[in-house]
């Protein structure tokens, strides 16, 4: 999906930054893709001929589009710099897939190393005949399910419930007591709720809006919550540096603060989605890591023990 959007956003923008209608532009870009891609981008193309807008014509599919980039490419069509907002667009969504191949990166050795030492562990026992292939089996499995079981909970979790709701907030609050991950994850939803930001005030979305959206899509509710407060602090005639969490890190606050104080918050929010995106990145580059270095151990830590157990069995008393 997000390849989709990718495709979509980029090339459309090159289109019309060249002066190209915007239906032949849709068109021609769906010309150079196949698949469900290309039914996707002709379904829209039709939509836009029959008189609709874009945005109009991307919210009939939820499934591929977030309401937000309806929000933000409507906000460009009526502002007239639908372009830049979708190079925006093409470059956040360049960034997400970045960020993820990075972690799957990072994830698919340790994986691949747990299952190999949840077969590979108790072979001796089997070898030596002190457990049947059926135990085996059940030993082994019950092993993957430690991994499994957690794995499957956070993707129903993410996926399944409600993004504000009571289960989402408690994995939010539970991934933030994670050191390093707590950092990264930090930095990902300042990216998101600067880019956001950027990207509605450009398009001429009302400020107090930008804050408002932007805090909804921070990715973490806990960043968020620590990131509403922006919002009603603008409705009050203050500041919205005035209603950021003092929590938050303070060189995003400071130059936020600044940028607002000068004028140059349009600018400001895009350097800081930036610099947050890149420190986010190395901060998941690091954790990738680590991740198979944390496995190694814990492997080694098992089989210490076991040995130990068995020194222990053969030993006179």
């Amino acid at each position: 999906m997000a390849d989709t959007r990718v495709i979509l956003y980029h090339n459309l923008y090159l289109m019309l930054d060249a002066g190209v209608p915007i239906l032949k532009s849709l068109r021609t870009v769906g010309s150079g893709v196949k698949g469900k891609t290309a039914e996707t981008f002709a379904a829209i193309s039709d939509i836009v001929a029959d008189g609709n807008s874009l945005a109009e014509a991307m919210a009939r599919f939820p499934n591929v589009f977030d309401p937000l980039d309806v929000l933000v490419v409507e906000a460009g069509e009526t502002s007239g710099n639908l372009s830049e907002i979708l190079n925006d667009l093409s470059d956040w969504y360049n960034f997400r897939n970045r960020l993820k191949r990075i972690i799957l990166s990072g994830l698919a050795l340790p994986v691949v190393i747990i299952h190999i030492a949840a077969f590979l562990i108790p072979v001796r026992f089997l070898i030596m005949g002190q457990m049947s292939l059926p135990a085996y089996l059940r030993y082994a499995a019950g092993t993957l399910a430690l991994f499994y079981v957690p794995a499957a909970i956070i993707w129903a979790i993410v996926n399944l419930t409600p993004r504000t709701g009571p289960l989402r907030r408690l994995l939010d609050r539970l991934v933030m007591r994670i050191p390093l991950l707590r950092r990264a994850i930090c930095r990902l939803a300042l990216s998101r709720y600067c880019r956001t930001f950027h990207m509605l005030l450009k398009a001429g979305v009302p400020a107090v809006q930008c804050a408002q959206r932007s805090a909804e899509v921070a990715g973490n509710t806990h960043i968020a919550d620590q990131l509403k407060g922006a919002a009603e602090s603008a409705r009050a005639g203050n500041l919205f540096s005035e209603g950021f969490s003092q929590k938050l890190p303070l060189d995003f606050l400071d130059v936020w603060r600044i940028g607002e104080e000068t004028g140059a918050l349009d600018d400001v929010t895009q350097r800081l989605a930036r610099s947050n995106s890149e420190i986010a990145q190395l901060l998941f580059s690091e954790l990738s890591r680590w991740v198979p270095r944390i496995v190694y151990f814990l492997i080694v830590f098992y089989l210490a023990i076991q040995v130990v157990s068995g020194f222990k069995a053969v030993m006179p008393g």
